[in-house]
């Protein structure tokens, strides 16, 4: 079941709805650090997400992208996390909210653009998100190498009320 959502996500919400499925219906709001993006579906339901990119240090470049989306059957949310070819695949991604105690996300796949890591929007992590003001996901990039990833977590829990209300 969550590969087949995590599957959905990565090919289908996560890298754009085609255009075929979409209307010229679609809404953009920024909460503080937080973007939701929703489009309407040729039914008139609308299909959102919520994302924030982040690059290393102060460069303007975005090598990171965490995406927020339903599952295929609508009730759970999903994040992916989304990084660049070439990563050390076998540590997966270790986040953390503020100083709370991590946890590991691993890879599920790569394509030819970028490797993704998923997870469950778990109670568990939707609080941790709720209450925090920052997260860190460590990506190693070699067997004894790591970089942080950045991801504010100021604005979410107004764009997460108002993601539940859309989708």
């Amino acid at each position: 079941m969550f590969w087949r959502s995590l599957t959905c996500l990565i090919f289908g919400i996560a890298t754009q709805v085609s255009a075929q499925q979409v209307l010229d219906d679609s809404d953009q709001v920024n909460f503080q650090d937080w973007q939701l993006d929703c489009v309407a579906d040729v039914s008139g339901e609308d299909i959102c997400q919520l994302s924030q990119a982040a690059g290393i240090g102060d460069d303007d470049g975005s090598v990171f992208l965490l995406n927020i989306s339903k599952g295929e059957d609508g009730r759970e949310s999903f994040a992916v996390i989304t990084v660049p070819l070439g990563v050390y695949l076998a540590p997966g991604v270790e986040l953390r909210v503020d100083n709370r105690r991590p946890f590991r996300v691993l890879y599920e796949i790569c394509d030819v653009q970028a490797c993704y890591a998923g997870f469950e929007m778990s109670d568990q992590v939707l609080s941790a998100f709720r209450r925090g003001l920052d997260a860190r996901f460590r990506v190693w990039v070699g067997r004894e190498q790591a970089v942080e990833f950045p991801v504010s977590l100021r604005g979410f829990s107004a764009a997460w009320r108002a993601y539940e209300g859309r989708s």
